[in-house]
């Protein structure tokens, strides 16, 4: 699925309009990144609080294709301009972390 089919009312683009292309094959969420260094998967969505530039740095690392920023959480333009630079989408929601998996398992993702 692409990032552009996600798109809806309660998200927010924040990185360029060309990471909309970026491929999603599942999600997984957590607030620890030493624990999506163990579980995620290439092509995974990362749905976190944390709006650090060390996310990018874990999503380079995993080869993560998007980061959902769950609560509205401020982020940062060194984060975005990071996002950019590695072809990595950052969407931002007032969503909760949990209800952005319903969401998306409602929207056929999971």
């Amino acid at each position: 699925m692409l990032v552009s089919d996600l798109i809806s009312s309660s998200y927010e683009l924040l990185t360029n309009q060309d990471t909309l292309s970026n491929t999603v094959q599942g999600i997984y969420q957590t607030d620890l990144l030493s624990a999506a260094i163990k579980s995620a998967k290439p092509n995974d969505a990362l749905i976190t609080l944390i709006s650090h530039v060390n996310t990018i740095a874990l999503a380079m690392m995993i080869d993560l294709s998007l980061i959902i920023i769950a609560e509205h959480r401020s982020v940062s333009k060194e984060m975005i301009d990071k996002a950019n630079e590695e072809g990595i989408c950052i969407l931002r929601t007032h969503l909760k972390s949990h209800e952005v998996v319903i969401d998306l398992f409602k929207r056929g993702l999971l």
